[in-house]
């Protein structure tokens, strides 16, 4: 099946279609981008400069791939986006492209960002995770898979978040959030997604081995090096050692408290 172009989209001739995609009216296609098969992008989308789309991804109305980072001062032109297979990327979301030539901006599979989500430049974003309307992701940022971004959110730049983590609603998001974990407020995470561990099919003893790490971290007064190293001592399953590599990995914003440090911290 070959593609379908509107007589009324501009595509670059420097652009490659796969087959089976469908590009709508008064779409934009600049540059070397690459389009691969089966996907379907809808009127008036910007897709711009050294871009790479995979399989079966619809991208909605107005959307913008590739455009240039919000990032003040000179930044080099021939740097990109990769995005895999299976995406939907509704109306009005954006998603910049790097300032390092090496490392392209990526999204994986399967993602859900919804109507004005918002990826910026030098991200890495997994697979399977949900931008509601409105999240918002700074530059730089590492989102691992399955994460839920929830309307509206902030995440400054640098920031990672682990893996199954749930940002909830209204959440100011400044430190690197651990997998598995429930953020709520400012910098707080308030507990464990337990029902997205459930659906994700973690067993029952890791999710009480996670527990376990969720409380030596969050409940038991110790500075986060000592319960690391409490921790490292005991027999853990993968998933809940997880938490405790994402913690020891480096950090440009620090792990993100509980409720106790949280307020502390916000005390003037």
């Amino acid at each position: 099946m070959n593609e379908q172009i509107h007589p009324t989209a501009i595509v670059d001739p420097a652009a490659r279609i796969g087959p089976g995609t469908r590009i709508g009216p008064y779409c934009v296609l600049e540059g070397p981008v690459e389009i691969g098969p089966g996907n379907e992008i809808l009127a008036h989308s910007v897709i711009l400069g050294r871009v790479r789309i995979g399989a079966g991804n619809h991208i909605g109305p107005h959307a913008c791939i590739g455009t240039p980072p919000q990032s003040i001062g000179a930044h080099a032109q021939d740097t990109g986006v990769v995005i895999g297979d299976r995406n939907v990327i509704r109306e009005f979301a954006t998603i910049h492209r790097a300032l390092d030539p090496e490392r392209p901006t990526r999204i994986g599979d399967g993602n859900f960002i919804m109507s004005g989500g918002h990826v910026a430049h030098d991200c890495v974003v997994g697979d399977h995770c949900v931008l509601t309307n409105g999240a918002f992701v700074s530059g730089h940022c590492q989102i691992g898979d399955r994460v839920n971004i929830s309307s509206p959110v902030g995440v400054h730049q640098f920031v990672r978040i682990g893996r199954l983590a749930i940002l909830s609603a209204g959440a100011q998001v400044g430190m690197d959030v651990p997998p598995f974990m429930l953020v709520e407020g400012r910098n707080t995470v308030r507990g464990l997604n337990r029902v997205g561990m459930q659906r994700a099919g973690i067993g029952p003893e890791a999710r009480r081995q996670i527990k376990h790490v969720y409380r030596v971290l969050y409940r038991s007064g110790l500075p986060l090096d000592q319960a690391l190293d409490a921790l490292e001592g005991e027999d853990l399953l993968p998933e809940p050692r997880e938490i405790v590599a994402f913690c020891r990995a480096p950090s440009r914003r620090g792990i993100m408290p509980g409720p106790r440090a949280a307020a502390a911290a916000e005390k003037p």
